[in-house]
C-alpha cells in the first residue's frame, strides 16, 4: 500500500459569532443522529434498524478567557476554525471549518493556580432550514492559507484577592464558575434536523466553587465555616493577567455559599477548603447576564 499523510491538527483563529477567540485549546465536534430506532426480534437475528434528526454540537476550550460572557450573549452567527494539514507548505496547508448557527447553551471559567485560565462552551447548531443536513451545519474547505493570528487575553495564573462580602478568602489555590442555560429543541414535520434550537435565559443557573488554604480562625470559627454561615453577598476576585497586563476584576452578584469541605492529608503540604456555592436572585432587583443588575462582571 502506498505510504500517504492525510492528518490534520492544532486548532486555531477561532471566531465564534462574531468573537475572536484566541487561546484555542481544543475544538470538539460531534454530530450524527439523535433518534435511532431497533425493531424487536420478531425472528429476526440482525434488527431492522432506522435513524433520524441530524444533528451538530460540540465543545470549545480556550485561554482567552476574559471573552466568557461575551460568547454567551453574542448573536448566533457562525463558528469558524482552521487546523494544519501535515505534510503541506503553510501557503496553502490548512483547512476551513464553518459551523452553521451556533447556539451557545453553556459557559465554564476555570482558574487552577500556576497556570493560565480557560473557558470551555457547549454548543448546538441551528440549522438554517429543515432541509439542512450535517454536511450543511458542518462545513470544510480545503487548501487555505495561514489564517491571521487571533492574540488571547492569557492570566488568571494567579489568584491576588478574593472576598464574598467582608470575608476576605486567603491562598486561592482554584475557583470555577459555570453558567447554564436551559437548551430546547424541536424537529417534527419533514424537518431532517433540529430546526428549533433555543437558548433561554429564563431558569439559567449560575455557580461553582472556590478552593483555599486559608485556616484562618476568628470566633472560633474557620473562614470556610463563615461562608456558609454569611447572606448571600458580591464574591470578588481579583487575578494577575499575562506580561504585565493589568489585574482582572471578577464579580459575581449574590453568591450564597451551600456546602464546604477540608481536606488535612499528611502527605499535602497544607490543609485545603473548597466552598461551593450558587447564584441566588433578587426579586427586587433581578440578575441578568446584560443590564444594570449583571449575574457577572470582569473588568
Amino acid at each position: 500500500m502506498a505510504t500517504v499523510n492525510k492528518r490534520v491538527g492544532l486548532p486555531q483563529a477561532i471566531v465564534i459569532n462574531g468573537v475572536d477567540t484566541g487561546g484555542a485549546m481544543t475544538a470538539r465536534i460531534d454530530a450524527g443522529f439523535d433518534n435511532i430506532m431497533r425493531s424487536g426480534p420478531d425472528g429476526l437475528q440482525v434488527p431492522v434498524k432506522d435513524k433520524e434528526i441530524q444533528y451538530v454540537r460540540g465543545t470549545i476550550v480556550s485561554q482567552d478567557w476574559v471573552e466568557a460572557i461575551n460568547l454567551l450573549i453574542g448573536a448566533v452567527g457562525t463558528y469558524v476554525f482552521y487546523e494544519r494539514k501535515s505534510g503541506v507548505a503553510e501557503a496553502n496547508g490548512f483547512i476551513k471549518h464553518t459551523i452553521t448557527a451556533p447556539v451557545i447553551h453553556r459557559m465554564s471559567i476555570n482558574f487552577t493556580k500556576g497556570g493560565y485560565a480557560t473557558i470551555s462552551f457547549d454548543f448546538e447548531c441551528r440549522p438554517a432550514d429543515e432541509t439542512k443536513t450535517i454536511a450543511n451545519m458542518w462545513a470544510m474547505e480545503d487548501g487555505q492559507a495561514k489564517p491571521s493570528y487571533i492574540s488571547a487575553a492569557r492570566g488568571g495564573f494567579r489568584v491576588e484577592s478574593a472576598a464574598h462580602g467582608a470575608i476576605d478568602i486567603y491562598h486561592v489555590t482554584a475557583f470555577d464558575f459555570t453558567l447554564t442555560l436551559p437548551l430546547v429543541r424541536a424537529c417534527n414535520d419533514g424537518d431532517v434536523g433540529y430546526t428549533c434550537v433555543d437558548a433561554r435565559l429564563d431558569g439559567l443557573t449560575a455557580g461553582g466553587s472556590i478552593s483555599f488554604q486559608g485556616g484562618e480562625i476568628t470566633g472560633a470559627i474557620l473562614t470556610c465555616q463563615k461562608l456558609i454561615a454569611a447572606a448571600a453577598a458580591a464574591l470578588v476576585i481579583v487575578v494577575s493577567q499575562s506580561q504585565g497586563a493589568a489585574n482582572e476584576t471578577i464579580t459575581i452578584n449574590n453568591v450564597d455559599f451551600d456546602n464546604i469541605g477540608s481536606s488535612s492529608d499528611a502527605n499535602a503540604p497544607f490543609t485545603g477548603y473548597t466552598a461551593a456555592f450558587d447564584v441566588a436572585n433578587d426579586p427586587d432587583t433581578p440578575l441578568t447576564l446584560e443590564g444594570a443588575n449583571k449575574i457577572i462582571t470582569i473588568t
